[in-house]
């Protein structure tokens, strides 16, 4: 098994350096991806060991993280961004990959569209209501995975005073020192905030508290817990009175669902 897990790494390197003639900045930014990646993939087989899986099925899950943004190497070559909304969705362009450089021939047909499927709705808002319930598992892994990972290089810029700015992460918006109304009213609910709500940084960070609701794994919630990953957001927003009832709204639901 171990060495089914060194093969995959290797072909995942090996794309990775296919690459060649890159600017200064999309090296940076290749390494970046990459580095996510490989944490993405040793998190979802983390899951996977956490929710007593088969080793096939850890070895699915582990694929599924090492594979699931595949595409934006080539999405960063070919239009510079990494913004799906000014250039292609980076899960499908996955798909494309893999299916080009047939990194899943070694899966059973039923084994490849469970891999396919899992990283053609990882970064979707929801799921569809009509996965199996083997695809709904690992459609969920990953995107707990993914979201813890996004949740860590979040903390580490929030609680960095020295960090550089970064606009992949505050889009460029008005920092703002009060949560929109409609954003505010969606994640009271118990919702995920819709992206187009969002008028400024603080409505951003709301954004990223709301995740909580869409985590599906105790063993997910411990991880947000252990790490402190809503506290260190809240630190670094404003605090209002709507601030304050969004954190303590968060953070009950996650304590509840890590002691469920």
């Amino acid at each position: 098994m171990e060495q089914r897990f060194n093969l995959a790494k290797t072909k995942f390197e090996t794309y990775y350096a296919s690459f060649e003639g890159l600017a200064e900045e999309q090296k940076k930014n290749f390494a970046i991806k990459k580095d996510h990646s490989l944490r993405v993939a040793e998190m979802t087989l983390h899951l996977a060991e956490q929710l007593n899986l088969s080793k096939e099925e850890k070895y699915l899950a582990y694929l599924i993280g090492l594979f699931h943004d595949i595409g934006r190497f080539k999405q960063l070559v070919d239009y510079n961004t990494f913004d799906d909304t000014k250039s292609v969705d980076h899960a499908g362009l996955s798909l494309e990959v893999l299916k080009e450089q047939n990194y899943l021939s070694e899966l059973s047909d039923q084994q490849t569209d469970i891999v396919l499927c899992a990283i053609e709705w990882h970064n979707k808002r929801e799921l569809p209501k009509n996965l199996s319930e083997e695809k709904l598992l690992f459609a969920r892994l990953i995107r707990d995975a993914d979201k813890l990972d996004i949740f860590k290089v979040l903390c580490d810029y929030y609680t960095n005073p020295k960090a550089i700015a970064n606009h992949t992460l505050t889009w460029e918006m008005p920092k703002g020192s009060v949560v929109s109304p409609t954003v505010k009213k969606q994640i009271l609910k118990g919702g995920l905030v819709a992206k187009e709500n969002i008028t400024n940084e603080l409505d951003i960070k709301v954004m990223q508290l709301s995740w909580v609701y869409d985590f599906n794994f105790k063993a997910s919630f411990n991880e947000i817990i252990s790490k402190r990953y809503l506290e260190k957001i809240y630190n670094s927003m404003p605090k209002n009175d709507s601030v304050i009832e969004i954190y303590r709204r968060v953070k009950v639901y996650s304590q509840n669902k890590f002691i469920a």
